[in-house]
């Protein structure tokens, strides 16, 4: 006797696809993978794009902040704080979006969650305004290469030589040894004395001075500058007299420069600040009459004041 298998072909079309539907009929159905297997296939494919999105930041940083010519140390500093940034801003909203997408797949309602999110987020958004423009502005400041740390800045708010700079705010440290703490957010304008390094001292003296001796006494002390051990190390070129620029009634005023190393100018001002008090202590200058206020006292004798 022979067994004969028989198969009945559907007469239709949708009966065609309710036979062939494999989840009727296959043990996938039993032992649920499909739900799984989607799941680790988001992570995989979030894992990937995160990876692929590490070496894309880091060449689109490398080629918009490194310049040439420009400090390496520096611009490696500027590229990881630039690329720590966008990393993980750009890593947060893919994994934010997997999470989302493996809580759809595990068949809970996210829109309580969302909802819950949009509030909260709100609030945060309207608390910490502050701190957000904080970081954007420093995002543009570290992006910019505004200042840097070793840089003597001057914020307005303070001024000094940064010790360390991050998204939020800068450190600074001043002549005194005070450290101010100042948020990107706050600052309106921003001078970076160590981009053009120079130390200026102006000189006043009597108004009756003859100018060939001005001329010969400065010129002694920007020698005595440059040969000083105390700032020798400091000095980039020689230091020069711009001569006369400001006439007063009582006084003229007279300019000496010297371009300097960053971060050494008032190092350099002080001590030639010691050197112009000599030259007045010897007589090779001479200083403005102080002013003064005369008082007359008397009798008034018809209207008259003796």
């Amino acid at each position: 006797m022979t067994n004969t298998l028989m198969l009945t072909w559907p007469s239709s079309w949708a009966s065609w696809a309710s036979w062939a539907s494999w989840p009727s009929w296959a043990p996938w159905d039993e032992i649920q993978l499909a739900r799984p297997i989607r799941i680790v296939a988001l992570i995989v494919a979030a894992a990937l794009l995160t990876s692929f999105v590490r070496g894309l930041v880091k060449r689109a940083t490398n080629r918009i902040i490194t310049l040439p010519g420009a400090d390496k140390e520096r611009a490696r500093v500027r590229q990881q704080a630039f690329g720590t940034v966008l990393r993980s801003t750009v890593v947060g909203i893919i994994w934010a979006t997997v999470v989302i997408a493996i809580i759809g797949e595990l068949g809970i309602n996210i829109g309580a969650f969302v909802a819950t999110a949009t509030i909260i987020g709100g609030a945060l958004a309207f608390g910490a305004q502050t701190l957000v423009r904080d970081a954007i502005a420093g995002f543009f400041v570290i992006a910019e290469d505004q200042y840097g740390v070793g840089d003597a800045v001057d914020l307005g708010h303070a001024t000094g030589v940064v010790e360390r700079i991050t998204l939020r705010s800068a450190r600074l440290r001043d002549g005194e040894g005070r450290i101010w703490h100042v948020p990107h957010g706050g600052v309106v304008r921003v001078a970076n004395l160590s981009k053009s390094p120079k130390a200026t001292i102006d000189i006043d003296v009597a108004r009756t001075s003859h100018l060939d001796e001005i001329d010969s006494a400065t010129q002694r002390l920007c020698d005595a500058l440059a040969s000083d051990a105390e700032v020798l190390g400091a000095l980039i070129d020689k230091p020069i007299s711009d001569g006369l620029i400001e006439v007063r009634d009582d006084r003229l005023v007279y300019r000496l420069s010297v371009a300097t190393r960053a971060g050494e100018n008032d190092r350099v001002r002080r001590r030639w600040r010691v050197l112009v008090l000599g030259a007045f202590e010897r007589g090779e200058l001479v200083a403005p009459a102080a002013p003064s206020t005369v008082v007359h006292i008397g009798k008034e004798v018809g209207g008259i004041d003796l």
